[in-house]
């Protein structure tokens, strides 16, 4: 949708905007979501920008005069019959992909580690508070 944007705050017309955004789309069917760790940041992030000049490039083409064989409405559906095709481990589970290398993996047990020392440390603090007020109404 991006693309469509882009294309129309270039001048472009109603159809050149639809078909900016079906090469853009188009392109990007099938993409599995992999997201080392379960955090967004490896590889989404760069991904995002990636996709972001693929969406200008998208909007030059449909401005261009490249229209798109498939038409928009047509991509949306099969984007839907694909998504409901993928396995569940490459939809935003981070159970496959990039996700399951071994420095994927890695990184994934790392944050897990992390966060469980950052909740033991919070529970610490919260049980000496706890103790703290306990002593307190002692007096």
């Amino acid at each position: 949708m991006g693309a469509a944007a882009v294309a129309y705050m270039m001048g472009g017309k109603t159809h050149q905007s639809i078909h900016a955004a079906a090469i853009a789309l188009k392109n990007t069917l099938g993409l599995v979501c992999d997201p080392v760790g379960g955090l967004v940041e490896v590889p989404c992030v760069k991904r995002n920008a990636l996709f972001a000049v693929h969406g200008l490039t998208a909007a030059q083409l449909a401005l261009a005069g490249v229209d798109s064989v498939i038409p928009m409405d047509e991509i949306v559906e099969a984007m839907v019959r694909i998504g409901r095709a993928l396995p569940r481990g490459l939809k935003e589970t981070a159970e496959g992909g990039l996700a399951t290398t071994v420095t994927g993996c890695e990184i994934g047990q790392r944050l897990k580690d992390e966060a469980n020392q950052r909740r033991a440390a919070r529970a610490a603090e919260r049980e000496r508070l706890a103790q703290e007020r306990k002593s307190e109404f002692a007096k």
